[in-house]
């Protein structure tokens, strides 16, 4: 399915932040500043409402309303390019903060909302976000208007133990498609939350605009692999890394060279090109070299031995299998590797060996509400330890 592994590991990212308890200092600090304005194209508009008070947010793509006691999140932490606005409960006690975002994407494709939360419960049920979604289970789809659906399902949320209700609003309104994602526990769910989700739902419009204007945000990587058959694995890797890596995110000229000059290395398949792969690898390089300063390596081989955190997979119209994971090596560092081909057996909590080249340091959001640094790393080869 085009774009889904994107847009779904952004979702993904989202949920585990504003799912997790924030730590208490940093609410205090946001109350005493009062300066938590996070999404400017948005504007809020308190309206009353018989149950519950209700705003509502509007950008130049799209409006929705939301629960008024619900805060904007600063997506300049979530960093996920793909998410155009998101709240969450404030309430510090709560062990998963009630929430709702929007992801958007560029449309090139002609598939259905059904397909699309087809594809996204495939990928649930597989258990590859580990403890960010447990034992996902679809609960309905009913089709909407234009093309559009709404997929609920059920969670456990890991980090918590927390049971989550899900709603998410599938609206592939051409050239652009947009995701109103709405995540309750399931005791707020049942007290009032399943009102709020319909009410939220019924209330997204997308914008004329938006509907009909050549999308501006980063290009997709797997809708700009398939603008053309022969576009190389170097061309890929530099529009698939500022859309998965976001402002931090960019692939160096030194980088395309390396990865166009030895096109046969990624991925290594065959017996030869992975001796020549694991031959370049500069056993000097350590991660504490690459995150002091990555400019001097970002045309070396390098060895990274870990544990998958977690692992996604999926076959790229017009590239073939690619797969995406994260793995921790024994000092803690952050490894996200991305690998155009398919890793087989390996599993998530699996020890492996992967060799590649380190593209760039970005930050991401972890499950304490803070933000954490990780290197993104071109993969050559991967197999288990």
């Amino acid at each position: 399915m085009k774009k889904s592994i994107v847009l779904i590991l952004s979702l993904c990212l989202l949920l585990t932040a504003c799912g997790s308890k924030e730590k208490k200092e940093e609410k205090s600090a946001a109350e005493e500043s009062k300066t938590t304005v996070t999404q400017e194209a948005a504007k809020d508009t308190p309206k009353e409402s018989d149950e519950e008070k209700t705003a509502t947010a509007e950008t130049k793509e799209f409006s929705f309303v939301y629960p008024a006691s619900w805060e904007a999140v600063d997506l300049a932490k979530l960093n996920q390019p793909l998410v155009k606005a998101a709240y969450a409960n404030p309430d510090t006690k709560a062990a998963f903060a009630d929430n709702v975002n929007v992801t958007g994407a560029a449309n090139n494709s002609d598939a259905t909302a059904k397909a699309i939360a087809d594809a996204t419960v495939a990928q649930y049920e597989s258990g590859a976000f580990g403890d960010a979604i447990k034992d996902y289970k679809k609960i309905s789809y009913d089709d909407k208007a234009n093309n559009s659906g709404v997929l609920i399902g059920e969670y456990t949320q890991g980090q918590s133990g927390v049971q989550v209700v899900v709603a998410q609003y599938i609206v592939p309104a051409s050239p652009n498609m947009y995701t109103l994602s709405i995540s309750y526990t399931k005791e707020s769910y049942d007290k009032g939350g399943k009102e709020m989700v319909q009410k939220m739902v019924d209330s997204f419009k997308v914008t004329q605009t938006a509907a009909t204007a050549t999308q501006s945000a980063a290009p997709d990587a797997s809708a700009a692999a398939a603008s053309s058959d022969q576009m190389t694995i170097a061309d890929f890797m530099s529009k698939l890394v500022p859309a998965f890596a976001g402002k931090d995110g960019e692939m160096s000229e030194t980088t395309y060279n390396y990865i166009a000059g030895h096109s046969d290395l990624f991925p290594a398949v065959t017996a030869e090109s992975k001796n020549k792969a694991k031959s370049l690898v500069d056993a000097n390089i350590t991660a504490r070299h690459i995150f002091k300063s990555i400019t001097p390596y970002l045309d070396k081989m390098v060895q990274v031995e870990g544990t998958v955190i977690e692992i996604g997979e999926e076959n790229i119209e017009n590239i073939g299998p690619m797969a995406i994971f994260h793995v921790m090596d024994k000092n803690q560092k952050s490894y996200t590797g991305i690998y155009m081909g398919s890793t087989g057996d390996i599993l998530q909590d699996d020890e492996v060996i992967m060799c590649g080249v380190p593209t760039t340091i970005f930050s991401f959001a972890n499950s304490n509400g803070g933000t954490d640094q990780g290197i993104l790393l071109i993969v050559s080869t991967v197999q288990k330890k």
